[in-house]
């Protein structure tokens, strides 16, 4: 198969400028390209890629759309991000839950670009090489599953070694806010980033370890959330099951519902939460989560800039983490109803 790509980007300025930077290069490549995700899906559908470069802005569909029917689709296509500035938030959803090889934001070195794309070349013919020489592959692995257990002992983090990074990524947090260009104020900016500094410690800390089933997940919660003598209340209901489940699913459950009342807490300092879990059927469940709060609360916190931006970092996780996601918004009361994929 011969090194091809396809660009997606909405600006045809860009892409000329792409096509412009990607000409005479040492390794020759075959280059659609495509302004729309409506375009690049009718593309996909026709031709297989090697690697996709595309933006995350663009009409119909858009750049976290096109990724995912690569991923459930194609596999084996590599993922390149080229677009304006990320949030901290949705930059680890893409390295993590999206496998995106890599992401440039613009302006960009295009012979940086061009590396990628080619290392992205070279990563797609060995996931073919791979895949024909499997059956020899796993039998390699298995002589050597002695071996890799030793390293993987070696090679294990030490407590040391994580606080470390937790530091180091909190300073760069706040190194990246400081140096953004944007027209949040000082304030708004921090209040911003202690939102993304929230989540960034919850998955470095792991703070998911300890929930192995929907018990644990109230419990955590709870023990959290629920503080009456400041005027926090937090009541999690659970519908009977008649099979458990999925210790990830519970640990995703009870991220979705403590990012939510993480922004419910961050919003005002008196809140009342009611949280249902309800089976759809053998391979959905139901999650409602209702906040409560004083006269005007909600409407006047969503007034800042730093609160829209939150808003909208929750909503692209919430959408990451559920088949299913809509809300409804009044001064006194929000409800989110998100459907999850949830049995073992």
């Amino acid at each position: 198969m011969k090194n091809n790509l396809l660009f997606i980007n909405q600006n045809q300025d860009i892409i000329q400028e792409f096509l412009g930077a990607m000409e005479g290069r040492e390794v020759p490549m075959e280059i659609d390209t495509a302004d729309s995700g409506l375009e690049a899906a009718i593309l996909l559908k026709k031709k297989t890629y090697k690697v996709v470069v595309t933006g995350m802005d663009l009409p119909t569909y858009d750049g976290t759309k096109i990724i995912e029917y690569l991923n459930k689709n194609y596999p084996q296509t590599i993922c390149i991000v080229y677009t304006w500035r990320l949030e901290l938030a949705n930059l680890w959803l893409l390295v993590n839950e999206r496998r995106v090889f890599r992401i440039f934001q613009r302006p960009a070195d295009y012979s940086h670009i061009y590396e990628a794309i080619v290392d992205g070349f070279v990563k797609y013919d060995k996931r073919e090489a791979d895949a024909l020489d499997r059956r020899d592959l796993e039998q390699a692995l298995e002589e050597r599953l002695k071996q890799v257990e030793e390293l993987k002992q070696v090679a294990k983090e030490q407590p040391w070694e994580k606080r470390e990074i937790v530091k180091f990524l909190g300073s760069l947090l706040n190194v990246f806010a400081h140096n953004i260009k944007s027209g949040i104020s000082g304030r708004e900016q921090w209040q911003v980033v202690k939102y993304e500094k929230k989540m960034l410690l919850w998955f470095l800390d792991n703070k998911g370890n300890g929930i192995d089933n929907l018990e644990d997940v109230r419990q955590d919660l709870c023990q959290r959330f629920q503080h009456p003598e400041h005027r926090q209340t937090v009541d999690i209901q659970i519908d009977e099951i008649s099979e458990p489940m999925e210790r990830e699913f519970c640990r995703e459950l009870h991220f979705v519902i403590w990012l939510l009342l993480t922004r419910f807490a961050m919003l005002t300092s008196v809140f009342e939460a009611h949280v249902a879990l309800i089976p759809v059927n053998q391979e959905r469940f139901r999650v409602r989560i209702e906040g409560l709060f004083p006269e005007g609360a909600w409407g006047a916190g969503h007034e800042s800039r730093a609160a829209q931006v939150t808003t909208s970092m929750t909503q692209t996780i919430l959408e990451c983490f559920s088949e299913r996601f809509t809300q409804s918004i009044s001064d006194e009361k929000v409800i989110y109803f998100l459907e999850m994929q949830g049995w073992g």
